[in-house]
């Protein structure tokens, strides 16, 4: 049998696989041709991020396809080779897909709920980012996010929020999360445990009725009333909070920009707007504020002035 062929055999693979070949077989097997497409295979596979795969039925596709060709000039065997390595590369890409990652995002003005495969429920606000694995759920219940966000989760293993800011891990409660230019967490039900990035602070636990929030790189703990985020009610509410904060969410919740003219954002502001009337919103905030506003025609630049 040609050298080739024994290589490309199923027994030969075989004990490859099992490591029985003697040195001398090894050496020779590294040079071959059939060595060097199941590398070539291997390389692809490790450039993807799925989950691990058979290799054994992987070889044996390539070893079905040679033992079609036995007879057939090598040439013409190698390009069979290359067809089986594509072939597989193309069934990695199918498992990366079906093991990777589900996301969902929400535009300015947009809201979206997300229903877990633990039965778990996440409402995203505006300008927000989820993303977690497909499968496996029950056993790695953790989300990337980034916006703001309330979660209902499910009673079971910790159930892990992953923010630019530190990780909230809970078991099953009722919380939302802001993390934007600022971050706060809320617990609305059970409790919750933040752990921040930054590790010149500590844990913190919150039970139902407190709130975190960063503020200048310092972490500051109190009591909050509502049963449900603001948001979720239709409006955004602030209390002494800089013009620019309310500025940048009337960007999130309205397709809008601002020429601030020099005008000066850092006063403080008390109030609320509402999420469904852009006119309504600028007068609410700006007004009491004693700023003036012009908006374009197209209702997408809002020009203020003093």
């Amino acid at each position: 049998m040609p050298m080739e062929e024994k290589y490309a055999s199923e027994d030969f693979l075989a004990r490859w696989l099992a490591g029985e070949l003697s040195e001398e077989e090894l050496t020779g097997f590294k040079a071959s041709d059939v060595h060097r497409e199941i590398m070539a295979i291997d390389n692809a596979a490790k450039s993807l991020n799925g989950p691990k795969i058979d290799t054994e039925k992987a070889l044996s596709l390539v070893t079905s396809k040679n033992q079609k060709v036995k007879k057939e000039p090598k040439v013409k065997r190698l390009w069979l080779f290359s067809a089986a390595a594509a072939c597989i590369a193309l069934l990695f890409t199918g498992y990366t897909y079906f093991y990777g990652t589900k996301s969902y995002s929400t535009g300015i003005g947009e809201k979206e709920s997300v229903l877990l495969a633990d039965g778990s429920i996440i409402e995203m606000n505006s300008n927000s980012r989820l993303s977690y694995k497909r499968f496996n759920w029950e056993e790695d219940r953790s989300v990337d996010f980034n916006g703001e966000a309330f979660f209902d989760i499910k009673s079971g293993d910790d159930f892990t929020v992953k923010t630019s800011q530190g990780t909230v891990s809970v078991l099953g409660t009722k919380f939302n999360i802001k993390n934007r230019k600022g971050f706060k967490v809320q617990c609305y039900e059970g409790s919750v445990v933040f752990n921040p990035l930054d590790k010149t602070h500590s844990s913190m636990e919150l039970t139902q009725g407190m709130e975190i929030q960063l503020i200048n790189g310092e972490l500051y703990q109190k009591q909050f009333s509502q049963n449900t985020p603001d948001w979720q009610n239709g409006f955004s509410s602030f209390s002494e909070q800089p013009l620019s904060e309310v500025l940048d969410e009337l960007s999130l919740q309205y397709p809008i920009m601002f020429n601030l003219n020099d005008l000066d954002i850092n006063r403080k502001f008390t109030g609320k707007f509402t999420h469904n009337n852009l006119e309504n919103a600028l007068k609410t905030t700006l007004e009491p504020m004693g700023v003036k506003y012009h908006i374009s025609k197209d209702k997408r630049i809002v020009t203020l002035s003093e």
